[in-house]
């Protein structure tokens, strides 16, 4: 049997032993020899015979030049500035700007990304990235990302305008640096108008640092970077979602919202806010508690008035996505509400069953974990 089992590598040969290998695709233009081809491409040219265990060539000889074709090359024996990530998914209109070209170009299903390449999201739209390291980047609409950029081999995506969500990714901001502190950590940057950096952490932990400081964002915490000042103090992300009773409160004081699904139109029913009679007393407050700070003192510290208004994290907005699928890797609907705003999927997406889930969007723009997935199905009975 033994005599058997090995009969059967060597069978299979350098097949069986690259099985494990991950390869990326290289086009070889006519003329190209191996020899040319490991000098461009390999940390060390010498390893040119390691590209025949992947590809059947016509000539094992590296001085004979290759017809035009593509070829596969392990990972690992790649330069870094040819060491690609992969564009896994996207959703509506994402551009490419290459490394080294001006021009915008659409992207393709499962696309090679490459170091300095810049990706763009229009409106509406959503690209997946993985890195071949295995770091992953959600880019949402209306975003920018260089991946790789160059001169900072300490950065995976440097986020130029919009949103992401990212898995070990190490991003840069115009205005923050932000570096995972475990293997699992996901987070999430924003930019806003003015460029202040907005962080979000949902699993793990991260460092982010900016303004000669660094401050320790824990899961469950976010930290709000302004251009030129250190990262805020971390405070706590909106509650997570639930559908039967969101817990988040209002700031008007008002009832418990409730995020409903009915005949494919998503509700979040904020209640209507609770107005004081004219000449009622308001609360007094506790003379043996903390002095809640006067926002219109003019003295206020920042931090005090970040922490006022996290209390409670009342809901601003929300973060709609719909999926085909509970893993929501293939993602058909993504954007973001008015709390007050119903949509209706029946007007947006053919009929059929689709999964769903909610983030809460606090008044500091704080975005929160996503719900569990929710099955709802569109083009049913109203």
């Amino acid at each position: 049997m033994k005599r058997l089992i090995l009969g059967l590598l060597a069978l299979l040969g350098p097949a069986y032993a690259g099985a494990a290998e991950e390869l990326q695709t290289i086009i070889v233009k006519p003329g190209d020899t191996l020899w040319s081809i490991s000098n461009t491409y390999l940390k060390d040219p010498k390893r040119w015979n390691e590209l025949l265990k992947h590809n059947r060539l016509p000539s094992s000889d590296p001085s004979i030049a290759l017809p035009g074709m593509a070829l596969k090359v392990p990972v690992s024996l790649l330069k870094e500035q040819y060491r690609a990530a992969k564009l896994v998914y996207f959703l509506n209109e994402v551009l490419l700007r290459p490394s080294g070209v001006s021009d915008w170009k659409g992207v393709s299903a499962s696309m090679d990304l490459f170091k300095a390449d810049t990706l763009r999201t229009r409106a509406g739209a959503r690209a997946d990235v993985k890195f071949y390291t295995g770091e992953i980047l959600n880019l949402y609409p209306n975003s920018i990302a260089v991946l790789r950029p160059p001169g900072d081999k300490d950065t995976d995506v440097r986020l130029m305008a919009g949103e992401m969500r990212g898995l070990r990714s190490r991003v840069v901001t115009a205005s923050a640096r932000i570096t995972p502190k475990t293997k699992d950590t996901e987070f999430g940057a924003k930019i806003k108008d003015d460029l202040t950096t907005l962080v979000q952490v949902y699993k793990g932990k991260a460092d982010v640092e900016a303004g000669g400081k660094t401050v320790e964002v824990p899961e469950g915490f976010a930290s709000e970077v302004r251009m030129d000042m250190p990262p805020s103090n971390p405070v706590k992300l909106p509650k997570l979602p639930d559908f039967d009773a969101t817990r988040t409160q209002l700031a008007s004081g008002g009832k418990t919202p409730q995020l409903t699904t009915s005949g494919g139109v998503v509700s979040l029913n904020m209640g209507k806010p609770v107005r004081q009679p004219a000449g009622a007393d308001l609360p007094k407050a506790d003379p043996g508690g903390a002095k809640v700070p006067d926002l219109n003192d003019k003295a206020l510290d920042a931090a005090e008035i970040v922490k006022l208004i996290s209390v409670g994290n009342p809901v601003q907005s929300y973060h709609l996505q719909v999926s085909r699928d509970q893993t929501f890797a293939t993602t058909v609907h993504d954007k973001n509400y008015d709390s007050f705003e119903d949509i209706n999927l029946n007007d947006l997406l053919p009929p059929g069953n689709y999964y769903m889930r909610v983030a809460l969007i606090d008044l500091l723009g704080f975005e929160g974990k996503f719900s569990a997935p929710r099955p709802v199905k569109v083009g049913g009975p109203r």
